[in-house]
């Protein structure tokens, strides 16, 4: 059996097509396989800085602590010099006006880094489903590489046999 040029050509762009396709599938799931490692890699920093992000805002609290101690210590030794009474009256609520109003500072400060902390974790989880996405991207350009492969085969395949069909009876008259 003698296969024209034609349908010759037909088989031989029919295969070229089919591994193109598998290639382009091969090269869109790797680059998704690669998005997904960077988004993992981003998630890891971001648990990272949210740990930071604690450790930090505890020391500037403690250190918002150790501010207003120091304020009511120059309180009560001004006053003490100036021979007040710090027990009772104005100058108790100065001295529990101060701590009071350093300690919801340091309050603030303890939310905000909470508030900082959430956001840096979810910003992390979000990432996490980033990568899951594109690991899912990978698997199925991989199978579109396939499916397309097959459709191209199929189809160049069917083309080739309807020309060889032509070209076979046409040789008959």
């Amino acid at each position: 059996m003698c296969v024209d040029p034609v349908t010759a050509m037909m088989i031989g762009s029919t295969v070229m097509g089919g591994m193109g396709a598998i290639q382009q599938g091969n090269a869109a799931a790797a680059s998704a396989k690669y998005n997904a490692q960077v988004s993992d890699m981003n998630a890891k920093l971001a648990e990272r800085q949210a740990r930071d992000v604690v450790e930090r805002g505890q020391i500037e609290e403690q250190q918002q602590r150790a501010k207003t101690a120091a304020i009511i210590g120059q309180q009560k030794a001004a006053m003490a010099a100036n021979g007040v009474d710090l027990n009772f009256g104005s100058p108790l609520d100065t001295i529990v006006d101060t701590a009071t109003m350093g300690e919801l500072d340091a309050l603030t400060i303890r939310t905000n880094t909470y508030r900082e902390e959430r956001d840096t974790r979810q910003q992390a989880e979000n990432l996490r489903g980033q990568a899951g996405m594109y690991r899912a991207e990978a698997a199925s350009a991989k199978t579109a590489g396939f499916l397309n492969a097959f459709g191209t085969v199929l189809g160049g395949g069917a083309q080739a046999y309807s020309n060889y069909k032509k070209t076979k009876i046409g040789s008959y008259s």
